[in-house]
């Protein structure tokens, strides 16, 4: 099981918490930028596990 999510700080910012239980993996993060919080979970949840998903295939050109 994994998550993420983003809060709004009452002092501005944001704060971005990020689990991943099958990676034992678990970050809290502070930032103050929409774009870069957008593109960093994109990355990251990109490279997480989904139920029936395909595998992906590396393939020569």
């Amino acid at each position: 099981m994994w998550f993420a999510s983003v809060a709004v700080l009452d002092e501005g910012g944001y704060e971005i918490v990020r689990r991943d239980a099958s990676r034992n993996e678990h970050e809290v993060t502070t930032a103050t930028s929409i774009n870069d919080i957008a593109r960093d979970l994109t990355i990251w949840m990109a490279s997480r596990d989904f139920p029936g998903r395909p595998t992906r295939q590396a393939t020569d050109f």
